[in-house]
């Protein structure tokens, strides 16, 4: 089977809207033949450039055609083409948990690469460089809530948000804080402990 048809019937198995990269087809040849044939393949009109190296299967409608692809799909795709950690910053990991009204002025997210801009879609995402402690938990499911304890750093923060917090967690959830308690920055473990009693309570 050749490379492209391999390829074709790997995609075809994908839900639309699904992004990838070269480095998800890594079994089927070299990473060259892999890049030609995606390229092949999107100026076939078989699958979508994005930029960056990155490709998806666009989710189609009738009204408006080819659709721009989930923010955290292309994300996912491009930390696993270069890669590099990538996690929403402490501001958009307060408003998606709905512990604050403020909206990013950008679209920033937290990396262990080097601080850049890119644009994809349209779209502007800004990365900035993190250190180590600052990206505990980034690639569990507690990453967010991570994240969002630090955008109240030092300062208090209510004991409802807290107990709302621990509501959202399972018991894999809250072993997973437990662990991860020691390789965060200190002014947010006794948030992380306070949560974990809330969810030992409740």
């Amino acid at each position: 089977m050749s490379i492209a048809t391999a390829l074709i019937k790997k995609i075809a198995k994908l839900a639309a809207g699904a992004v990838f990269c070269a480095n998800d087809f890594c079994d089927l040849g070299s990473r060259g033949a892999i890049d030609v044939t995606l390229h092949r393949l999107a100026k076939a009109g078989i699958i979508r450039r994005l930029g960056f190296g990155l490709y998806d299967k666009p989710r189609k409608s009738s009204l408006l055609g080819d659709l721009t692809p989930d923010i955290s799909s292309i994300l996912k795709a491009y930390s696993r083409r270069t890669g590099q950690t990538i996690t929403m910053d402490p501001l958009s990991s307060a408003n998606a948990l709905n512990l604050t009204t403020q909206v990013p002025a950008q679209m920033t997210f937290l990396t262990d690469g080097k601080s850049h801009v890119i644009q994809i879609c349209g779209i502007n995402v800004k990365l900035v460089h993190a250190s180590p402690k600052k990206l505990a938990g980034a690639d569990t499911p507690v990453g967010i809530i991570i994240q969002a304890l630090r955008y109240y750093g030092s300062h208090d923060m209510p004991d409802k948000d807290l107990k709302a917090l621990a509501r959202r967690l399972s018991d894999k959830d809250i072993r997973i804080l437990k662990s991860l308690r020691g390789s965060t920055l200190q002014q947010i473990t006794n948030k992380i402990d306070r949560i974990v009693s809330h969810a030992t309570v409740h």
